[in-house]
C-alpha cells in the first residue's frame, strides 16, 4: 500500500436535530490532500460525530467531525490544517521506517557481507583456544618464581 493513499472514515454528523453523513465537512481536507498528491477515499461509517484519517492501516488523526467547518477551504479551517500536518508528518515517519527496515533487511540478507569479489577475511574462522593460565602453586613447583620473591 502506498504512503500517498489516505482513507478518511467519517460518521454521521449530529447537527440541527438531524443525524446524516455530511461529506461536505471534509471538502477542504480532501481538496488540500489531493493538491499535495495524496489519493483520498471517503468511507462512511456508523459512528456518530466521528472522523479518522488512516495511512497504511495506521491511524494518523482523529477528531470530532463537528469541529470541521462546513464547506470551507483549507486555509480557513484550523482543524483541517492540523490534520494535513499530521498526515504529512506520518508520511515522512513511515518513509523513514520503511527505509530503516529495508536497510536492515539488506544486512540480514548478507548483501553487504564479504563475497568472492569483496575484501579477504583474515580473521580465523574458528575460535582460538588459549590454554588457561598456570596457578601460583604450579609456578612454585615449576620455576620457583614466588619462592624467589619471598626471600
Amino acid at each position: 500500500m502506498s504512503f500517498q493513499y489516505v482513507t478518511i472514515y467519517y460518521g454521521p454528523c449530529d447537527s440541527f436535530y438531524t443525524i446524516t453523513h455530511k461529506p461536505q465537512k471534509l471538502r477542504g481536507l480532501r481538496d488540500k490532500l489531493q493538491k499535495l498528491g495524496y489519493r483520498v477515499d471517503l468511507v462512511p461509517v456508523t459512528y456518530v460525530n466521528f472522523c479518522m484519517l488512516e495511512i497504511c492501516g495506521h491511524e494518523v488523526f482523529r477528531c470530532n467531525i463537528q469541529n470541521l467547518q462546513f464547506n470551507m477551504p483549507y486555509e480557513l479551517d484550523s482543524v483541517c490544517q492540523r490534520a494535513v500536518k499530521e498526515v504529512q508528518s506520518a508520511t515522512t515517519s513511515l518513509h523513514r521506517a520503511r527505509n530503516y527496515l529495508w536497510f536492515w533487511n539488506l544486512i540480514e540478507d548478507q548483501i553487504f557481507c564479504r563475497g568472492p569479489h569483496g575484501p579477504k577475511d583474515y580473521f580465523p574462522k574458528k575460535s582460538i583456544e588459549i590454554a588457561p593460565f598456570a596457578t601460583c602453586i604450579e609456578c612454585v613447583n615449576c620455576c620457583g618464581i614466588l619462592a624467589q620473591k619471598k626471600q
